[in-house]
């Protein structure tokens, strides 16, 4: 059974979020409206779903693409059925609401700002990485998606079947496909 521990480092927690909860007392918690199992809920799962949602649709929309998957979760728990783990459920929906967003975004492709500021990278991140992960988002949504879900954040290839709605044959198929366009483009990239 999976147990999760309740609020974040750094979060202003009431008492009541810091037990722990097994995966089945918060999805019940959850369904009730109990304000203690969501800020649970986020704390265990934020991190990621805000790095998967960084790499797919870039860090200035990470944040709020989170925020809507938590909103939809919530209105979607009472038919959440249950056989998913609750981690590929929420990756599932981040999934799609990228997805939306990409849409939006290619529908109402606006020029951009001359006093925008853009996001620092963090500083793990190594230059070349940043490369790469920037011709990720050359990648058919499919082919990226299945990418950032193995590689990024170290999903297997069951989970993330599960998520994408699709046998466990085609997410390495995909797997295998993304690499190889990848390759292209880099070495695209590297020519002088």
């Amino acid at each position: 059974m999976t147990t999760v521990e309740g609020a974040r480092a750094g979060w202003a927690a009431r008492p009541e979020t810091m037990t722990s909860w097994s995966e089945s007392e918060l999805i019940a918690g959850c369904r009730a409206g109990r304000r203690e199992a969501f800020d649970a809920l986020v704390a265990v799962h934020h991190d990621r779903l805000h790095r998967i949602a960084r790499v797919l649709a870039g860090p200035e929309a990470a944040g709020d693409l989170v925020q809507e998957t938590f909103l939809a979760a919530v209105k979607s728990f009472p038919r959440f059925r249950g056989d998913a783990q609750l981690s590929t459920w929420l990756v599932s929906i981040l999934r799609n609401q990228v997805s939306v967003f990409l849409r939006g975004r290619r529908k109402w492709a606006l020029a951009p700002l001359p006093d925008r500021v853009e996001a620092p990278e963090p500083p793990d991140t190594d230059r070349a990485v940043r490369e790469i992960l920037d011709r990720v988002k050359d990648l058919p949504e499919d082919l990226r998606t299945t990418l950032v879900l193995f590689h990024v954040d170290g999903m297997s290839y069951a989970d993330i079947a599960r998520s994408m709605e699709c046998p466990v044959g085609t997410v390495r198929s995909r797997l295998f496909e993304a690499r190889e366009r990848l390759k292209r483009l880099v070495s695209r990239t590297e020519r002088p």
